[in-house]
């Protein structure tokens, strides 16, 4: 609820049609200087960032295309930024969380020379991730002697999944869909 302005006024200046002629155009105008300085405020984060989101492209190094959305501009920025530093697997963690917004973790095969990155959340279920994006970023910082994994479907989850072949079909236009699809496990599983 918004106060009038102009009842903090002694009466004689509430009456007075100067007082409402200027306290009116002045209220408005502090509205949008609220306003601006909220938004300013929105380009220091780059989740948030519109117009700004160009200066934190040029910070990083990106140019964007000319078809990308905000949010996959927004992506890319955070990708570049998480991508900085040595490679460890905490690190990797931390980038796909930041990528995808789910908990991850990483499993390390170091007899297999490989790692895998597996997505948790409050409930099990597929996911829609940007999983090209996810892969781009980390094949840019790992070691170029280790071969990375997004774990696929397995039987156990779809099992897990309780689905019906009928809700499958609905979910995935085809079985090459499912395939290419991530499975989120739920957290106390961990």
């Amino acid at each position: 609820m918004e106060l009038n302005r102009l009842e903090r006024l002694p009466n004689r200046l509430r009456a007075s049609p100067y007082t409402v002629g200027v306290a009116e155009p002045m209220t408005e105008l502090a509205l949008e200087y609220r306003e601006a300085t909220i938004d300013l405020a929105d380009q220091f984060f780059v989740p948030t960032a519109t117009w700004g989101l160009k200066e934190w492209e040029r910070l990083v190094g990106l140019s964007p295309d000319s078809g990308q959305t905000l949010e996959q501009r927004r992506s890319e920025v955070i990708a570049k930024l998480c991508s900085t530093g040595t490679t460890t697997a905490e690190m990797i963690r931390a980038m796909a969380e930041a990528l995808t917004g789910y908990s991850a973790g990483v499993t390390e095969n170091f007899g297999e020379y490989s790692f895998s990155l597996r997505f948790y959340g409050k409930q099990a279920g597929f996911i829609n991730i940007d999983a090209d994006l996810l892969m781009r970023t980390v094949e840019e910082i790992k070691p170029a002697h280790l071969r990375f994994v997004i774990e696929p479907i397995t039987w156990g989850d779809l099992e897990d999944a309780e689905l019906t072949w009928a809700q499958l079909e609905a979910q995935f236009e085809s079985w090459a869909a499912l395939e290419s699809a991530f499975y989120c496990h739920q957290e106390d599983s961990i």
